[in-house]
């Protein structure tokens, strides 16, 4: 069976990752920079100011019993440092280096349509949890020299596909808003962990991850998360397909499933001479992997008419009989401590600002000013068998002989780089239907443009010197209107084009003539190296009103239709996905 190709950005082996769990309230330590493994060669390439680097792995092919298998590549765009090393299987590992700040610019988390209180509670959380957990390496962080993974094993950071995407304006602001701001507890950053959807009220840490109570997790009733489609849903699976799923997954090997009830925290399946008695969290696993992976056009499921994020969202379920089928009626999805994603989505709308939705989740807690780390080590991948690097301005490469790219790096017995080919564009380009032939400095054109897919569009002028970026805006797909300001150019006849970009790849309409009448004594335009600056803000609106992008549960990935990025539409759940963490990259039950 040919496997699906699968898009995702920053993929970290999950299963290599150790539990992640919240640490005891104590004293401060100093920040831990995780050694570089001395025997592990790598490759460095650093972005200069305003350029970016574009990431494209592949991963090994994998045997599948799967109906549809899924083959993962990397596909990413970043700014800061990217390193590249050979592990000591031969597969490759990418680490990147960056401001922290800048590192949650890229963190994909919540959509980025949401209310913008919101989204700065969120970023505060996300911030405070970077902070608690950064101290603390897993055992292959402390090992190939990271601090936090890339995945939500830890915190998904999907780098300039946040920020140069779709909506990205509006994450940056509230980054920029909430610069510094971190919740303590006994002087150090709380463990502020987040979730999608409760089942009416959240839980204490020591439930879920058997650790010792914090004050600032205790249990809280959630009445602001029913614009969840998670809120209640319903997930019907037929006895005969129980039967077969638990069977692909060892855990059932009678016959034909007669019967599967629900009985405390297991779950009794009855069969042709066999009864088997599991636990909510082995049966739910087994049917989240195995249902989707034998039955693709079946599995997840709908409920309420929308797509379930996964077969059976949480371990908050009553059973019943529907035929010879069994129902699971449940609330919620994610591990319920902390923060209600879906609930600050409703506090805010209610109209609380920031700092008191963080306090209802998290013990009164609020966001107070700390020193930060000036950059954080974050690992984008392991396990790759190659890597093609793609430079988008000034990148400079360390550690090869090979100064100018793109360049290829391929592992096994020895880490080698060489030239390449350009990695490839998962994003389409539109065409320019209406623009004007002429126009002037200071003034402002208007173009009429298709939009393929959701993307950030601008306006570009081609001529003899850099390109001009014009003020672009994000735009869902069908006709829209670009109008921007033309700055102080010479005078001349440059090319118009119409630039599309997910924040990782970029694509260009067909040229046209333009003809610019420049100022007198204007400045050559000053160079645009990435090619990729921030959008103009588009309208706050209300979050009702705004469509929010999607993502997926597992690992953060970028699919649809080729590539694209954050598909707005469904405001609902591929992008809470069951939070935050300690510790598994598989959602807690």
């Amino acid at each position: 069976m040919r496997a699906r190709t699968l898009l995702v950005l920053a993929l970290t082996a999950a299963a290599s990752l150790g539990p992640i769990l919240p640490r005891p309230a104590g004293p401060l330590r100093g920040m831990v920079r995780p050694a570089l493994a001395a025997d592990l060669p790598r490759v460095s390439f650093v972005a200069a100011p305003g350029a970016s680097i574009l990431v494209h792995g592949t991963y090994p092919r994998v045997a599948s019993s799967c109906v549809d298998p899924v083959q993962a590549i990397l596909h990413a765009r970043y700014r800061g440092t990217i390193e590249v090393g050979r592990d000591t299987d031969g597969k490759l590992f990418v680490v990147g280096v960056l401001p922290f700040e800048d590192y949650l610019k890229g963190i994909a988390e919540m959509p980025r349509t949401w209310p913008m209180e919101a989204l700065k509670a969120q970023v505060v959380a996300a911030r405070s949890y970077a902070l608690a957990h950064m101290r603390y390496p897993d055992p292959t962080g402390e090992r190939l020299g990271y601090q936090l993974c890339a995945t939500d094993a830890c915190q998904v950071y999907r780098g300039m596909g946040v920020s140069a995407g779709p909506y990205g304006d509006r994450w940056d602001r509230a980054v920029n808003a909430t610069v510094r701001q971190v919740l303590l507890f006994g002087g150090r950053p709380a463990d502020t962990l987040y979730f999608s959807t409760s089942k009416g009220s959240t839980v204490g840490n020591e439930q879920v991850f058997g650790t010792a109570p914090l004050p600032y997790l205790r249990p809280v009733i959630e009445r602001d998360d029913g614009a969840s489609p998670l809120s209640h849903w319903t997930s019907t699976l037929a006895f005969a397909d129980v039967g077969r799923f638990l069977r692909a997954g060892g855990l059932w090997s009678g016959g034909s499933v007669t019967s599967v009830t629900r009985s405390g925290n297991n779950v009794v399946v009855r069969g042709t001479g066999a009864s088997k008695t599991l636990s909510v969290t082995d049966f739910r696993s087994s049917l989240n992997y195995w249902a989707p992976c034998l039955e693709p056009a079946s599995y997840p499921g709908y409920s309420g008419g929308i797509r379930l994020p996964q077969t059976i969202p949480s371990k908050w379920f009553a059973m019943s009989r529907r035929g010879a089928a069994v129902a699971l009626t449940g609330r919620g999805w994610g591990h319920g401590v902390g923060m209600v994603q879906w609930g600050a989505y409703g506090k805010a709308l209610r109209g609380l600002r920031y700092a008191e939705i963080l306090a209802a989740y998290y013990g009164g807690l609020r966001p107070v000013e700390y020193a930060e780390p000036s950059e954080i080590r974050i690992g984008i991948a392991t396990g790759l068998t190659t890597v093609r690097i793609a430079a988008t301005g000034v990148v400079s490469a360390t550690g090869t002989g090979v100064q100018t790219g793109p360049w290829l790096i391929t592992g096994g017995k020895a880490l080698r780089v060489r030239r390449g080919a350009q990695p490839p564009t998962y994003i389409a380009a539109g065409r320019i239907l209406k623009a004007p032939s002429r126009a002037r400095s200071g003034r402002t054109i208007t173009a009429t443009v298709t939009v393929p897919v959701l993307s950030v569009v601008r306006l570009v002028l081609e001529g003899p010197g850099p390109d001009v970026l014009l003020a672009g805006r994000t735009e869902t797909p069908g006709q829209a209107t670009i109008t921007a300001r033309v700055p102080s150019i010479p005078t001349g006849t440059y090319g118009l084009r119409a630039q599309f970009t997910n924040g990782i790849d970029i694509a260009r309409s067909a040229r046209r003539t333009i003809r610019v009448s420049g100022t007198v004594g204007s400045p050559s335009p000053s160079p645009s190296p990435s090619a990729l600056p921030t959008p103009s803000p588009t309208p706050t609106g209300t979050a009702a009103a705004l469509p929010a992008q999607s993502s997926s549960r597992s690992v953060p990935l970028v699919l649809v239709a080729g590539g694209a990025v954050l598909l707005a539409g469904v405001a609902f759940l591929l992008v809470l996905r069951v939070r935050r963490r300690p510790g598994r990259p598989a959602p807690p039950g």
